[in-house]
């Protein structure tokens, strides 16, 4: 283990000690076999912290694989189909509370490809089902529908659904669809909390993604994969923790000069984006008014706690958080921060003032990395598809996030709950570099030319 200046070596326990003055630190661990991986920490003056690795094994080569029987070189190897299936942004937020105004409601959006190994992407003949089994009553632990449908409170925000069904219309489980590019298929807006059944809070929750046969009913292959939302928006950090919502209300309407407390005592409750224009919700908010992600940020921009750690306080004062670790993927390991994509909250405001669209425009891979890895133009990476593959037959049919994971949680995410695919298919916890997880041949040649 080395952080550049002073290196030590891990006993037969793989525990390792580095003693060093307060502050932050790029850690890099290697070891015969496996990958050099970094990660990022911050050392608080006094107190002991704790890193846990999970290292990924050295990606083979071709010669590696010459003289060993396919059925014994990663478990895909004996499968007849495979899933890559993901999660659109990483980590979406919800709320644990709506009876004082919507910011964001129980959403959640999955995607997944089938592929029949050595045939290519399958879309005909398949239906792609999805469920949640620790998570199949979303209305035991939260409000949401006490205000969004029309059983007793008439809808006050504006959607009439029925209880555990979401704002799209989408159900806690049912079929996926075929998705607008028609290589893969898509359940838009899932209103699952991250409160399990049983109470537990978990905001990287398991969905069980099934693929049956339409003629035999056979099921044809199955995976988990992690749809993750969390509810620590962290409002009390400012806002207190008695009445959090109330009090938010009520600094709305000192410096607003809104009716906020009074509209809610009348019985009339407001979403965020009645006012502020959401491209999260697709509602385009009152005209002359800031959207919602420039009023946010630039309003707090000078109002919340900072510290040397960019992530808590700085962005976790707001956006999930020291206990979700939504940050977890392969830039946190490489040391990347919120900051070094988004900017700083100053820099997002400016940029929100200067006409970028929040949702719609977003950071791009292409801005660091070279044009082999950059996303498909005019499109964001959660909607690109392979565009330089060594045999051009893959081109469009793989999605960047089905091989990388989605963003805040690439491979090889910190978090083990992101790695159940991989491991699955690969026995390790890397992007999808194996050709053998799609392919019934091994072709030595680099994913992307």
């Amino acid at each position: 283990m080395t952080d550049g200046t002073t290196t030590v070596t891990a006993n037969s326990s793989g525990v390792f000690t580095l003693m060093k003055p307060a502050g932050g630190y790029t850690i890099t661990a290697t070891t015969a076999g496996y990958e050099t991986t970094s990660r990022v920490c911050t050392v608080t003056a006094g107190a002991t912290t704790t890193i846990n690795w999970s290292l990924t094994p050295a990606h083979a080569t071709y010669s590696d694989y010459s003289s060993v029987p396919p059925s014994q070189q990663i478990p895909a190897a004996s499968m007849n189909f495979v899933i890559l299936a993901w999660n659109d942004l990483g980590m979406h937020c919800a709320q644990d509370d709506y009876s004082y105004f919507l910011i964001l409601p129980p959403f959640n959006t999955l995607h997944a490809q089938v592929f029949q190994r050595g045939a290519g992407v399958v879309t005909s003949g398949i239906t792609v089902h999805y469920a949640f089994p620790n998570k199949a009553n979303s209305a035991l632990h939260t409000n949401f529908w006490n205000y969004s449908s029309n059983y007793q409170y008439r809808a006050k925000y504006g959607w009439n659904v029925a209880s555990n069904v979401g704002i799209t219309g989408t159900p806690l489980a049912g079929a996926m669809a075929l998705d607008a590019n028609g290589v893969g298929f898509v359940a838009t807006g899932i209103p699952i909390t991250p409160y399990d059944d049983n109470g537990t809070w978990d905001p990287y929750g398991s969905a069980t993604i099934t693929v049956t046969d339409n003629t035999t009913g056979a099921v044809l292959a199955s995976t988990n994969v992690v749809a993750p939302i969390s509810t620590e928006l962290n409002c009390s950090n400012c806002h207190g923790t008695i009445n959090t919502f109330l009090n938010i209300l009520q600094a709305h309407d000192k410096n607003s000069g809104t009716t906020l407390v009074a509209d809610r005592t009348n019985g009339t409750l407001h979403l965020c984006a009645e006012c502020h224009a959401d491209n999260a919700l697709g509602l385009p908010g009152k005209q002359g008014m800031k959207n919602l992600s420039l009023a946010m940020h630039g309003f707090h921009k000078d109002k919340v706690n900072v510290s040397a750690d960019p992530l808590n306080p700085d962005c976790y004062n707001c956006h999930p958080g020291p206990r979700t670790n939504c940050l977890r993927g392969e830039m946190f390991h490489a040391g990347q921060v919120c900051k070094d994509c988004h900017g700083d909250m100053s820099g997002m405001a400016a940029a929100l003032l200067a006409g970028r669209q929040p949702w719609l425009q977003e950071p791009r891979c292409g801005k660091c990395h070279d044009v082999k890895h950059q996303e498909n133009s005019n499109t964001l990476y959660r909607n690109s598809l392979l565009a330089n593959a060594p045999d051009p037959k893959m081109n469009g049919k793989i999605y960047c996030e089905g091989c990388h994971n989605s963003t805040h949680g690439e491979f090889s995410s910190t978090n083990p709950a992101d790695s159940g695919i991989p491991q699955q298919l690969q026995g390790d916890s890397s992007w999808s570099w194996n050709c053998y997880v799609c392919h019934t041949d091994y072709m030595p040649m680099p994913a992307h030319m």
